[in-house]
C-alpha cells in the first residue's frame, strides 16, 4: 500500500485541536495484575488517532475503560469537557463513544437496515407495527452520509469485508458518535478495501468524526494517522505527531528496542532436494501452475484478491479440488482430494483467519497442539483411551520450541495473546511432523514484537529443512520473509521474483498484469 501525505485543511486543524476525548491518568487493577498505570491520552475533534502496542499492553484494557465495560479504579474519562463514569457501554454510546469490533459484530441473518437499528427503536404506524418503508429509508440516508453504496435490504453475508466494515461505522454514526473506536478493523480486508475504507475515514474526519483506530499493520497507521500513542505494559511509552513519526522511533516505542526487519536475501538454508513441485495444477481461480519448492525455501505466492494465489495453498492441502495437474512430494504423486490426505502426507496449512479456521475455541492449549496427531498418545487404539502424561510432556516441548507465552500447557487457549495463539497453531504442525508449511498470513492481527518472533521461528524451520509456501495480503512481509517470489495475474503465473528483486513495487507491477522495465524470470 502507499503511504500518502495528508495536508490538514485549515478548518479540520483548527478542530483538531479541540480535545472531544480525554483520558487522565487513568488505572486498572486487577487481581495480582495492574494492566493499566496512570495512562493518559486525548483525541482531538476531527482527528484520526492510532492507539499502538504489542498485545497485552493494555490498549483492549483502556478502550473497554472508556466505553464503560470496565470501571477504572483510578483516573478520570472526559467527554467533551465534562467529566464522565459510565456503567456500561450503553451509557458510553448515549454518550457518543461507539466501538466497532474486529469481527464488526453485525448478524449474518439479518439485512443491512435490519443491522443498523438493531437495538435501537424503529419507527411504527399505527398500530405499533414498525414502518419498514421509514426505516429503510432513514437508513438510505445514513449510508449515504458515509458514502457506502448497497442495498438497505442486502443480506449481510452478500457483502464484502470492507462494505462490513462501513456497515458498522455507519451503526456508529447512526448514533450520533463523536468518537468512534475502531479495532482491528483492516484485519479481514484487502489492500484495495483498506483504501475504501480510509477514503471514508478522511471524508468522515472532515465532517467532524473522531476516531481512535487501533492496529497492528504500521504501514496503515502511518498512512491514516494524524497521531499515535503508544502503550507498553500499561503504561504511556510515547505519543507521535503525524510530522515526527518514523517507523523505528514508533517500533521502539512499541517494544522496547530500536530495530528495524530487515529482507531476507541470502538464501542460505535452501537445500536442492526437492519438497514438493506440482506441474499443470489447476483448480479454483489458479490455472495451469507449475512449481518447485525445495527443502528450506520460503517461496511467497502473491497476487491481487481473485488472482489465484491464495488458490495455490488450498489446492495443496486438499480444501478446493483440482481440475487438472500433478502434485509430487518427494517420489509419490499426491492425489490431495482432502485435507486428511494432505496432513498424512506431511503438509500443514495455516488459513488466513486465525480465529474462525485454527483456533479450537475454549480447549486447552495442550489440546490445540496436538489435536491433528492425538493418534500418536493412544493407550488403546480401540477404546481410544489418551495417555495425557505424555501428550502433556510432548505438547509443553512443542509450547517452549515455538516460545509460547503462557501460565500452563492446560491453560485455555483464548487467554493467550493473537500472536501466541499463532505459535500455538505453527507448533501444532511440528507435532504432527509436517515437512512442508503453507501459511497464508501467519502474522495477521499480531502485534509488531509477536510478528518478528514469528518470522523468526518460520526460518527455524527453513533452517531445519522444511519447505515453505508464503502468503500475505501485507506486501512488505514478502521482502522480509521470503526467498522467491511468484506473482499471479489472473489466474497464472505472471512472474518470478529473486534475490533483490523481490521488492513491494516489483510485486504489484506484475500483478497488475504489467511487465517489470528490467523484467524477470
Amino acid at each position: 500500500m502507499t503511504a500518502e501525505a495528508i495536508e490538514l485543511s485549515p478548518d479540520r486543524a483548527a478542530r483538531t485541536m479541540l480535545p472531544v476525548l480525554e483520558v487522565r491518568d487513568l488505572r486498572k487493577e486487577f487481581p495480582g495484575t495492574l494492566a493499566l498505570d496512570d495512562v493518559s491520552l486525548d483525541v482531538r475533534r476531527g482527528e484520526i488517532h492510532a492507539l499502538l502496542g504489542e498485545n497485552g499492553a493494555g490498549k483492549s484494557t483502556l478502550i473497554k475503560c472508556v466505553c464503560g465495560a470496565y470501571s477504572p479504579t483510578a483516573g478520570e474519562v472526559r467527554v467533551d469537557g465534562r467529566t464522565a463514569s459510565f456503567t456500561t457501554p450503553r451509557e458510553a454510546l448515549d454518550a457518543g463513544i461507539a466501538v466497532v469490533h474486529q469481527h464488526f459484530n453485525l448478524v449474518s441473518t439479518l439485512n443491512v437496515a435490519e443491522n443498523l437499528w438493531l437495538g435501537e427503536r424503529l419507527p411504527r404506524r399505527m398500530g405499533g407495527l414498525v414502518d419498514w418503508p421509514r426505516a429503510h429509508a432513514r437508513a438510505r440516508r445514513t449510508l449515504d452520509y458515509v458514502g457506502l453504496d448497497v442495498a438497505t435490504d442486502a443480506p449481510i453475508t452478500s457483502l464484502r469485508a470492507d462494505q462490513l466494515a462501513m456497515i458498522s461505522i455507519a451503526k456508529a454514526v447512526a448514533s450520533d458518535a463523536k468518537i468512534i473506536i475502531l479495532d482491528e478493523p483492516t484485519t479481514a480486508l484487502l489492500p484495495h478495501e483498506v483504501e475504501t475504507l480510509f477514503a471514508q475515514m478522511r471524508r468522515l474526519a472532515k465532517e467532524g468524526h473522531s476516531f481512535l483506530y487501533v492496529s497492528h499493520r504500521l504501514a496503515e497507521v502511518f498512512e491514516i494517522a494524524d497521531r499515535a500513542t503508544v502503550l507498553r505494559d500499561g503504561r504511556n511509552a510515547g505519543v507521535f505527531e503525524r510530522a515526527t513519526m518514523d517507523r523505528a522511533g514508533v517500533i521502539e516505542a512499541i517494544v522496547g528496542r530500536r530495530g528495524e526487519l530487515s529482507a531476507r536475501k541470502s538464501g542460505s538454508h535452501i537445500r536442492e532436494s526437492v519438497a514438493m513441485e506440482t506441474e499443470g495444477l489447476s483448480g479454483g481461480v489458479a490455472e495451469d501452475v507449475t512449481l518447485t519448492l525445495r527443502h528450506g525455501e520460503i517461496l511467497g505466492v502473491a497476487g491481487l484478491p481473485g488472482s489465484g494465489a491464495e488458490d495455490v495453498l488450498s489446492l495443496l492441502f486438499g480444501r478446493i479440488r483440482r481440475r487438472a495437474g500433478t502434485v509430487r512430494k518427494g517420489d509419490l504423486d499426491l492425489r490431495l482430494r482432502e485435507p486428511a490426505e494432505a496432513i498424512a502426507a506431511g503438509i500443514a496449512f495455516v488459513p488466513a483467519d486465525r480465529l474462525a479456521e485454527s483456533v479450537f475455541h475454549a480447549e486447552s492449549i495442550r489440546s490445540n497442539i496436538t489435536m491433528p496427531s492425538l493418534a500418536r498418545y493412544l493407550r488403546d487404539p480401540v477404546l481410544r483411551l489418551v495417555n495425557r502424561r505424555a501428550e502433556s510432556r510432548a505438547s509443553r516441548a512443542v509450547a517452549e520450541r515455538m516460545r509460547v507465552r503462557m501460565p500452563g500447557i492446560e491453560t485455555a487457549i483464548d487467554d493467550l495473546s493473537g500472536g501466541n495463539q499463532q505459535k500455538v497453531v505453527l507448533g501444532r504442525w511440528l507435532s504432527a511432523g509436517a515437512q512442508v508449511f503453507l501459511l497464508n498470513s501467519p502474522t495477521a492481527a499480531v502485534d509488531v514484537g509477536a510478528k518478528a518472533e514469528i518470522y523468526e521461528l518460520i526460518e527455524e524451520l527453513a533452517g531445519e529443512g522444511a519447505g515453505i509456501l508464503f502468503a500475505s495480503t501485507e506486501l512488505e512481509e514478502y521482502p522480509v520473509i521470503c526467498d522467491r517470489v511468484l506473482v499471479f495475474f489472473r489466474g497464472r503465473l505472471a512472474g518470478e521474483l529473486k534475490g533483490e528483486q523481490v521488492t513491494e513495487q516489483n510485486i504489484m507491477t506484475l500483478a497488475a498484469g504489467e511487465t517489470l522495465k528490467n523484467g524477470c524470470d
